[in-house]
């Protein structure tokens, strides 16, 4: 397996089992929840061209939300790409009538689980298990609060910053390098590789509102877009 970081946020390029597997593309300059004045954060650097990204065999969505399911991007991308993700990101995606084939986890042709516990008001931190050939990587890009304790990976690609909301807007979003070392432990990952960490420009009520903390510590590794990272 083969993961090369796209930008400085949570867009990936994955190569597994023979396929590359474009993961949460947001390329456009911002990304808005709900309304601008609400919440919208900005790319602080330019963003790669759909054209110069290399031709890919599935997209794969991780979470419902604008930074990893943004339409503006999405809709760019050839309509005949299969898309990979849970029922409740594919009812969304569908609304726009765009892609013309959506895959289940189960049906992907490549080993694709969802490890995170489902819990009735946590939409935010899903974790999914990626196998090739005995070799396992967890994707948890806001962090994980529970996960199937019998799965095991030697990679944990997932946040190191504390991105912290009012118990109304969701509470912790992106739970930080504490839990990022917790949820290695219990993977038994050697190596944690950084992501959703970029330092984006906030405007709204929910940065007003918005506490965040980042980590730069040596037990992590954080690539530069385009750099990859073999497994």
């Amino acid at each position: 397996m083969k993961f090369t970081k796209l930008n400085e946020d949570s867009s990936w390029l994955w190569e597994i089992a023979g396929y590359r597997v474009l993961v949460d593309p947001w390329f456009s300059k911002s990304q808005v929840d709900l309304h601008p004045l609400f919440s919208t954060q900005f790319h602080l650097k330019e963003q790669p061209a759909i054209a110069e990204i290399p031709k890919v065999d599935f997209i794969f969505l991780s979470h419902p939300f604008t930074d990893h399911c943004n339409k503006e991007t999405l809709l760019q991308l050839d309509a005949t790409i299969p898309v990979i993700c849970i029922e409740t990101i594919q009812k969304k995606v569908k609304k726009w009538k765009h892609f013309h084939t959506f895959k289940s986890l189960k049906d992907a042709p490549f080993f694709v689980e969802k490890i995170s516990e489902n819990r009735l008001l946590d939409l935010v931190h899903h974790a999914y298990l990626i196998s090739e050939n005995g070799k396992s990587m967890c994707y948890a890009p806001h962090g994980c609060k529970q996960v199937d304790k019998s799965k095991k990976a030697s990679v944990l690609m997932t946040t190191t910053t504390t991105y912290q909301l009012p118990f109304f807007l969701g509470g912790t979003v992106n739970l930080g390098l504490g839990k990022a070392r917790e949820l290695a432990a219990v993977l038994e990952a050697n190596t944690i590789l950084s992501t959703h960490d970029e330092a984006k420009i906030q405007k709204g009520l929910v940065a007003a509102l918005s506490k965040r903390s980042f980590s730069n510590e040596t037990d992590v590794l954080a690539l530069k877009p385009q750099e990859t990272f073999d497994l």
